[in-house]
């Protein structure tokens, strides 16, 4: 048996956009069978359509990856048209800037219902899939720097990003015998994002020189290592997580 399966399925949540659209066009261009998940239906359907007319195998479709009947069936759904999941990219998540003394407990629940709930439901989804069909698989999940550096008004964001990455960990050593490996990435500031599109040219100034490689992530530069986790060489690595950040928490403040 080998311990990667064939490219099959790639699924991926938050495809619709930035780095989860990279990600998918990127396993795409590595063989995979890919289905594009994302709240927004017509923004998956389109980065599908990108696909096929690149010459691979795609799909889109809504998901609210908050949902766990709504994720069983959308999975289902996607491994009945392409085949069981060989790949896993849960990259589906939100931020919100709030100070910790504003911030609103309905805010507070979004963000950890999004980020950490959703990445929980979507892995247990895909891993019942790997482990039914024998053949193993890889499951990716988009953490942060954030999930072990602070930052200012984003309390709730932090909470959910550091839970992801503890989350990983434990599936990494549960799904082992099923030959299932979980990691995390660890973004640090990528620009060309949902999640980074507002972010001011102020802000920018500020930050990037701190950054030692000088300059912001692009969404690609995270899709090329989510490919080399669901590659075969990333076949002896699991719980662990991989930051991407040019180096921003070597000099990490808040």
């Amino acid at each position: 048996m080998p311990d990667r399966p064939d490219p099959e399925l790639a699924i991926v949540t938050g495809a619709a956009a930035g780095i989860g659209r990279a990600a998918a066009r990127r396993l795409a261009a590595d063989g995979y069978r890919v289905a594009c998940l994302d709240i927004d239906e017509d923004g998956a359907a389109e980065v599908a359509k990108e696909i096929r007319q690149g010459g691979g195998t795609a799909v889109g479709a809504g998901l609210d990856v908050r949902s766990e009947a709504g994720v069983r069936q959308v999975f289902d759904q996607v491994q009945a048209e392409l085949g069981p999941p060989g790949a896993l990219v849960s990259c589906a998540g939100i931020l919100q800037i709030s100070p910790a003394l504003e911030l609103r407990a309905d805010d507070w629940k979004t963000t950890i219902d999004v980020n950490l709930t959703g990445t929980f439901l979507c892995d247990q989804a895909a891993a019942r899939l790997m482990a039914a069909s024998g053949r193993g698989g890889r499951i990716v999940n988009i953490a942060s720097v954030h999930s072990t550096a602070p930052g200012r008004g984003l309390s709730h964001y932090d909470a959910s990003k550091g839970g992801i990455w503890m989350l990983t960990r434990n599936l990494a050593l549960e799904l082992a015998p099923h030959r299932i490996t979980v990691n995390a990435i660890g973004p640090g500031l990528v620009v060309n994002t949902r999640l980074g599109g507002g972010t001011s040219p102020d802000y920018l100034d500020s930050v990037v020189p701190t950054i030692p490689l000088g300059r912001a992530g692009q969404p690609e530069d995270i899709a090329g290592a989510v490919a080399f986790l669901c590659s075969a060489d990333a076949s002896y690595v699991t719980g662990a997580m991989l930051f991407v950040d040019g180096g921003m928490l070597l000099t990490a403040h808040t």
